[in-house]
């Protein structure tokens, strides 16, 4: 859906796939490297959108270099760290670290999608876990970043730096970063938008269907 009016840009995070070894993960790191992404890249400003722990990338992005962030859409992602988050954070680290990668991969696919979604696709959500499960190498790499978001999060403050027009997501039933939590993140950045997907749990670009992605490229287009 972008590609045919974008120019898209998906970097791996410190510590899996092309990005695996050097500085550990941090927010505010791996903002800086997407911000050299798109230098590289040779984009003078882009839009940048960000689900679950890349919204709170996307948002530290916007905060620190205003002068490569034009719009920011944000999906699935809390405001702060609190104590129901930091359990969906122990779930991640406790499937991930007891589980093979393909069955960690089974396990949130509980969570991931809504229960009309999960009905009407099931084929939809296979293909989800498969291409969810990481490889075993990323494993420690996924770990690190579950250990560096537990430690403490509260984006209100940087979210109040952010001064491109946003628009932030949020599944009216997901289990992982409940809506009231991504209201609480929109209601922090100066003239945000807040959208909540009807019966979507943590994958509303799937589950938000065409509309939706007509609506968030009509947003990033603007």
């Amino acid at each position: 859906m972008l590609t045919p009016r974008f120019t898209v840009l998906a970097p791996d995070n410190r510590g899996i796939g092309g990005s695996r070894g050097g500085a550990p993960f941090t927010l505010a790191g791996a903002a800086d490297d997407t911000a050299l992404v798109i230098a590289d890249a040779g984009c003078a400003l882009a839009g940048v959108i960000g689900v679950s722990m890349g919204g709170l990338i996307a948002c530290h992005l916007a905060a620190r270099r205003p002068d490569l962030v034009d719009r920011l859409v944000v999906a699935s992602c809390p405001a702060r760290l609190t104590p129901a988050h930091r359990r969906v954070l122990r779930f991640f680290e406790l499937a991930l670290g007891r589980l093979a990668p393909d069955e960690a991969a089974e396990a949130l696919m509980a969570f991931a999608f809504g229960a009309r979604f999960a009905d009407a696709y099931p084929g939809f959500v296979d293909e989800a876990a498969r291409l969810w499960a990481p490889e075993p190498a990323d494993v420690p790499g996924a770990l690190a970043q579950v250990a560096h978001l537990a430690a403490g999060f509260d984006l209100r403050p940087i979210a109040a730096a952010v001064g491109c027009p946003a628009l932030v997501l949020a599944g009216e039933v997901d289990p992982l970063a409940p809506a009231a939590a991504s209201a609480e993140l929109a209601a922090a950045i100066p003239g945000a938008r807040f959208r909540p997907v009807p019966e979507a749990a943590h994958s509303v670009f799937a589950e938000g269907g065409p509309e939706l992605l007509e609506e968030i490229l009509a947003f990033l287009s603007a």
